[in-house]
């Protein structure tokens, strides 16, 4: 009889746990997808916005590429500014600081949603920057 009143918490307790390893996964996820971004940039200075949307987009394997939002910008001495759509207008300094965004929203099945900010669970944003030489 105890046991009929405990075990639906333990379950929900375990179901919860595993929903934030879910959450971390993700996390890690796409911030290793934002690195890999950033690296494919500084190697390919030429590269147009869509090229570095594929190159994260296929490192997300195990999250579903359609739902991450990549951005690239680079560094123009005051701010960061949108990567250029055409591979030949990139930009001009020879040391520039370049970043790639990547966003994600992680949707939580369980309870835990709750704890975080929304109720449903939260956006995962990370950003990543290197130093760019060309």
């Amino acid at each position: 009889m105890e046991f009929a009143l405990i075990a639906p918490i333990l379950m929900l307790i375990l179901v919860g746990i595993l929903d934030l390893g879910r959450a971390v996964n993700a996390y890690v996820t796409v911030s290793n997808a934002a690195r890999e971004g950033t690296h494919y940039l500084a190697l390919h200075p030429t590269a147009a916005p869509t090229q570095i949307q594929d190159v994260v987009r296929q490192r997300v394997v195990p999250l579903n590429p359609q739902d991450v939002n990549v951005t690239a910008s680079y560094y123009n001495g005051s701010s960061f500014q949108p990567w250029p759509a055409s591979p030949t207008s990139n930009p001009s300094p020879s040391y520039t600081p370049v970043r790639v965004t990547v966003n994600y929203d992680w949707k939580a099945v369980t309870f835990i949603g709750m704890f975080f900010p929304g109720g449903v669970g939260p956006t995962f944003m990370v950003s990543s920057t290197v130093d760019m030489l060309r």
